[in-house]
């Protein structure tokens, strides 16, 4: 790290621990020692990639909303960690195991320092955490015991856990799993040792989980210490776990009195905040357990229930709850049957998984070719040419500041970790989500107001910032229908060639885009002649550019904009007449939402490939499968309603045309 990047850190950390009333001592306990940490504040430390991660984590920031560019080392490290998670949640345990152990080889072992030096030993000891953290995940698909795992996991970095309250430490949503596996862990004690199966290290202390630990990890969670997707990643787990435990406690003390149904609504208040929560950030952690669990909380409270007028009143209300309930578990458990993929939440993976990583080599190497920039004029003023022959060839990382530099001149921000908007106020990223949510959502005025929230606090001379919030600007002015298709078009090239001539992307050939150019090209495409060959260079420039990801299996790291761009391509396709590969690109997102636990792109991907079954059988195409269509668009509306969809009323009124066309 660059001096100035280690103060820009610093500034933005101490906002942070500023905002959510924590210390510099906190947030770096048992990561490293107070010099470290009072270094560090000063912006007078270098942090590599897993402390500032582990830093950021300890503060409520995610890694899933960042564009982050690493060095060729970094890079390779950060790619094997993702083959691991890949492997993982796809259940090819044999490959994870492989993969894990060359892990565990090159970063988990003391270097040629002898682990003496101090950033090493940080290094070292997160990275076992992350090796460990997966070894257990790999023990426990295996049947195999993985506690002690766990338990030396968690020790790395919150050493003594239960020494103080939760809530007078800084933990990150992988902390806090952590721990809520450790207390999970007791359980499987309590069940060996009712079968005589103690382990030498047996402790009747150990035995059994604790209810009260569970209500701790949910009040850190909802202390304001996290934001929201990091709440949505760990709050539901914490829910399923409280209430699974005290489902079994209560079901042994019997009793129909206030008290016991007092206690069955507690749990049902804390599964139903589960459920929004994941319906509004669009994510599927734990849904399926806890639509099961209301499932038989609603069970216990109707036998509850008490006679007289308050209960008639309330029964009409309660079953259409129940039934709603009831119909959302099942079409999971039908979509996830369909496709393969288990139902349960039984991986980790998403609190390990980072987004938006490239390789600065790469992106310099590609980037300089798309736009046709010459090697002695990039390096001009930079850095001498053979320096550049080595950084496209990634023989050498180059200096932060000669990345900059090149960055600059090849339209891309000069900021080697960033979020979409440029700014040290964490504020901003949280507006910036609910703005796209109010945008989803159809909800133009509070979209408006927020995005004027926005101009307010990023500065807007930044040419990347400039192009978000405009882009914003042009998809606002279209909802509002104060332009029409052709001129939002327009103005969004506009946008976009702040950054990239729009013909570099025309152009045949290897492409790297940020993650909002191809938000732009995407929006520009709805305003195109879906006839013209401009249309076909966009849809096939987009398969070129994703089909890498989908051939080293890595989709699940570009999933975001893979579904936002290709949801659209494979819907084109499918109105071209190009049902298998409409199919191909439908599939990949439903296995991917399926795998990942993401909601938002699976109802519509699950449309396209019955509307895609429908035309082949209009046009008498032989189909491999028969799909019911009532059932496939009963499926779109529940998968649309869990994700809070507006598309809910299109894929009813499709039923409904069908319904009647058949009765005809």
């Amino acid at each position: 790290m660059e001096k100035d990047e280690r103060m820009q850190f610093a500034r933005y950390i101490g906002m942070l621990r500023e905002k959510r009333n924590i210390t510099m001592s906190q947030l770096t306990e048992g990561l490293c020692g107070e010099r470290a940490a009072r270094l560090i504040a000063q912006g007078k430390r270098n942090t590599g990639r897993p402390l500032r991660e582990a830093l950021l984590g300890r503060l409520g920031v995610g890694a899933e909303d960042y564009e982050c560019y690493l060095g060729c080392e970094e890079y390779a490290q950060w790619k094997m960690q993702e083959r691991i998670l890949h492997c993982i949640a796809y259940e090819k345990t044999g490959q994870a195991e492989e993969s894990l152990e060359k892990y565990r080889t090159l970063y988990c072992k003391e270097g040629q320092d002898g682990g003496k030096n101090h950033a090493g030993e940080i290094e070292k000891k997160l990275n076992r955490q992350f090796y460990l953290g997966m070894l257990s995940q790999i023990r426990r698909r295996q049947g195999k015991e993985f506690s002690y795992l766990i338990e030396e996991a968690l020790g790395l970095t919150v050493p003594e856990p239960e020494k103080k309250p939760l809530l007078e430490q800084a933990l990150s949503v992988r902390e806090l799993n952590l721990i809520l596996e450790s207390e999970r862990c007791r359980k499987s004690v309590k069940e060996e040792s009712l079968c005589g199966k103690q382990p030498e290290w047996y402790s009747e202390s150990l035995c059994g989980e604790r209810p009260e630990r569970y209500r701790d990890v949910l009040a850190y969670i909802v202390s304001g210490r996290l934001d929201r997707r990091g709440m949505t990643k760990i709050y539901p787990k914490a829910v399923y776990f409280l209430c699974r435990c005290l489902m079994e406690e209560y079901g042994t003390e019997g009793g129909a009195d206030s008290e016991t149904r007092k206690k069955y609504t507690e749990l049902f208040v804390y599964c139903n905040r589960a459920v929004e929560m994941l319906r509004d950030s669009g994510r599927m952690y734990f849904l399926w357990e806890i639509l099961d669990m209301k499932e038989r909380l609603f069970e216990k409270l109707e036998k509850l229930s008490g006679s007289g007028r308050n209960r008639r009143e309330g029964e009409n209300a309660f079953l259409r709850l129940r039934q709603e309930n009831a119909r959302w578990k099942q079409v999971l458990e039908d979509v996830y049957a369909q496709f393969g993929v288990p139902k349960e939440t039984v991986d980790d993976c998403y609190l390990y998984r980072t987004k938006g990583i490239s390789c600065t080599n790469d992106v310099i190497r590609i980037r300089s070719r798309m736009l046709g920039i010459g090697s002695r004029e990039l390096c001009e003023g930079v850095c001498d040419i053979r320096t550049l022959y080595r950084i496209r060839k990634g023989e050498v990382t180059p200096q932060r500041w000669v990345a900059e530099r090149l960055f600059e001149k090849l339209g891309l921000p000069g900021e080697l970790v960033r979020t979409e908007l440029v700014t040290g106020v964490p504020e901003a990223r949280e507006l910036m989500e609910r703005l796209r949510e109010y945008m989803n959502r159809k909800l133009l005025e509070e979209a408006e107001e927020t995005l004027e929230q926005l101009k307010q606090l990023v500065s807007m001379d930044i040419i990347c910032n400039r192009q978000v919030l405009q882009r914003q600007e042009v998809l606002l002015s279209r909802a509002k229908k104060e332009i029409d298709k052709a001129e939002c078009s327009r103005r969004l090239r506009e946008v976009l060639e702040l950054t990239l001539p729009y013909e570099a992307f025309l152009a045949p050939g290897e492409k790297y885009l940020t993650n909002e150019e191809q938000s732009c090209i995407r929006n520009m495409m709805v305003g195109m002649d879906k006839e013209s060959e401009e249309f076909r260079i966009c849809m096939q420039s987009f398969e070129e550019i994703y089909q890498p990801a989908i051939d080293r299996e890595e989709l699940e790291n570009v999933d975001g904009m893979y579904e936002f761009v290709m949801t659209y391509v494979g819907s084109q396709c499918g109105n071209r007449g190009e049902y298998d590969k409409a199919d191909k690109h439908s599939l990949n997102i439903i296995e991917g939402c399926l795998r990942n636990r993401r909601l938002w792109a699976l109802h519509d991907s699950v449309y396209e490939r019955w509307w895609n079954h429908a035309k082949r059988r209009k046009k008498s195409i032989p189909v491999d499968i028969i799909l019911d269509d009532e059932k496939e668009l009963n499926k779109c509306i529940l998968l649309g309603q869990l994700s809070k969809s507006h598309m809910v009323s299109f894929y009813q009124n499709k039923l409904l045309y069908m319904q009647e066309k058949m009765k005809s």
